[in-house]
């Protein structure tokens, strides 16, 4: 009887132990991961996306190795804007969204195609350039290039919800991103230099980072989602088994397995008007107040029309805008931006 009660006080003892040992560790503070131990890198707080207009120096194809993107200056047009950026917030709480004040879109042309000797120099093209803030506001692109995070990092672009301009009706082909965008990964050795001055070398094709790019939009009239990824690949980013980097628009097998998002935000495209399109009879020295709505031609009417329905505007502030977008007496070399 003796031996029993003291195995139960034991027993007791024992599961009282337990329990608030159990307890103590239930309630000891959770660590959360520390990004820069787990992945290298800092989370950023902040990204700005920068699209400028360019003309093309070198041929296209080549643009990834040689460069040649240089930016169109810009206009004193109010809406039909050159240079245009978007900047993100990953606010507490919320998540990533739209920075207080921020363009909301991106308002571009479609490339025309062009040849110069035997290089394709379409036009336009755009540079499209992408910088990640931390939390104290410092730059810190170099944390996603060095210590050879730039083998495990590469930005995707895919398209989504395209919709024709002037109806809004769906487009079937819309989630074919290579119907809508041609991109070209122009990142710099260094990072930080361009190659335009001599102090870098393009390694878009044999490295694709996507901190430096370059985009032609192919459609007309089109509106459509244009999803920015920024893929971390812990085993690389390049498929041992493959002969080449994933395209922009694709991951391979391989690294959606071993890998996860560290930027994921979606930019709203519009397409309004086409290089080729002008307007017969529109000068410099027109009153534009005075030209009544749809008195041009069919197509000037058309291009008129869409940029009214792309910017929310009258027919008068319209043509306004474009005639000071089209006749614009800058250099159109003195643009500053090179890669």
């Amino acid at each position: 009887m003796k031996r029993n009660a003291i195995k139960l006080i034991s027993a007791a003892v024992f599961a009282l132990f337990f329990a608030v040992t159990f307890t103590a560790c239930g309630n000891d503070p959770v660590t959360p991961p520390n990004p820069i131990k787990e992945k290298g890198h800092e989370d950023p707080t902040k990204m700005v996306i920068e699209l400028y207009e360019c003309h093309m120096h070198a041929d296209w194809n080549k643009i990834d190795v040689e460069g040649g993107a240089h930016q169109d200056p810009e206009t004193k047009a109010k809406y039909l804007k050159k240079v245009q950026e978007i900047v993100f917030e990953n606010k507490e709480g919320k998540g990533w969204g739209y920075a207080d004040g921020s363009q909301k879109s991106f308002f571009v042309r479609q490339s025309a195609d062009y040849n110069t000797g035997s290089s394709f120099t379409p036009a336009p093209v755009y540079l499209l350039f992408i910088k990640y803030y931390d939390k104290k506001g410092k730059l810190m692109n170099n944390q996603f290039v060095e210590g050879g995070q730039d083998n495990l990092h590469q930005h995707y672009f895919t398209t989504s919800n395209a919709t024709e301009l002037m109806t809004g009706a769906a487009l079937a082909d819309g989630t074919q991103t290579t119907n809508y965008i041609d991109y070209k990964y122009t990142d710099t050795t260094p990072w930080d230099k361009t190659h335009h001055s001599g102090e870098a070398e393009i390694t878009g094709r044999s490295n694709p980072i996507g901190l430096k790019g370059a985009m032609r939009f192919l459609k007309n009239r089109v509106k459509f989602d244009l999803r920015i990824q920024l893929w971390h690949a812990f085993k690389g980013k390049k498929d041992p088994a493959a002969s080449d980097f994933d395209p922009f628009y694709k991951r391979s097998a391989y690294s959606q397995a071993f890998g996860t998002s560290d930027i994921n935000v979606t930019v709203p495209i519009v397409v309004y008007a086409s290089r080729e399109e002008y307007i017969d009879g529109l000068e410099s020295s027109t009153d534009v107040s005075k030209v009544p709505e749809n008195s041009y031609d069919a197509a000037g009417n058309a291009l008129i029309q869409a940029i009214m329905k792309a910017f929310n505007l009258t027919w008068t502030e319209a043509l306004t805008d474009y005639q000071k977008f089209i006749w614009d007496d800058s250099d159109g070399e003195s643009g500053h931006v090179w890669l």
